[in-house]
């Protein structure tokens, strides 16, 4: 054996590791298939991705916002404010909730029924919460031609853009400020 030989060994595990990784990290980049859409456990629903391959990233009201046209972007920063204080209200039930349910899921001792009257309230807050944000989407999107209002909600599901950080001489944009929708 000679001396070269463990660094030769070395280098050989060293090159086939890099190239695992590379191959995984370009299957996802990529899009590629995905093993639990190969195979699915047993009594899982298969995952569905119609929304151009953004994943289950839910809805980006930002995003949303930020492709409606004008006139309806401000009747949508209308209905926003006049509902603003409800919907505050609602995430602080919410908050609550979900501060009662983690109580009762680490109680000693553990009160199962307890527990799950808090999940469901929970849930409760939840809904709510969703269904005061689709009331309005539902009144912005309402007059909205069918390729503006498909071009939204599009936008939505996809969501924003992957951040990424400036560097220096950089000229994309940064994040939206707030202020953009």
């Amino acid at each position: 054996m000679t001396r070269a030989l463990p660094w030769i060994i070395a280098l050989l595990i060293s090159l086939t590791a890099n190239g695992v990784m590379t191959g995984l990290v370009l299957h996802q980049v990529a899009g590629g298939p995905r093993i639990e859409n190969i195979l699915p456990y047993e009594g899982h629903r298969q995952r569905v991705q119609d929304d151009g391959g953004a994943g289950n990233r839910g809805f980006n009201m930002r995003a949303f916002m930020r492709h409606l046209p004008e006139d309806q972007r401000a009747i949508a920063r209308q209905r926003f404010g006049e509902e603003r204080e409800d919907i505050r209200q609602l995430m602080m039930e919410a908050r609550a909730a979900q501060l009662a349910a983690e109580q009762a899921l680490s109680a000693r001792p553990y009160n199962a029924g307890a527990a799950a009257d808090a999940l469901n309230q929970l849930r409760e807050r939840r809904f709510a919460i969703e269904s005061a944000f689709e009331t309005i989407v539902l009144d912005v999107v309402a007059d909205l031609p069918p390729e503006e209002r498909l071009q939204a909600l599009a936008a939505g599901r996809g969501g924003p853009p992957p951040y990424r950080r400036r560097r220096h001489g950089d000229e994309r944009p940064g994040p939206p400020s707030r202020d953009d929708f």
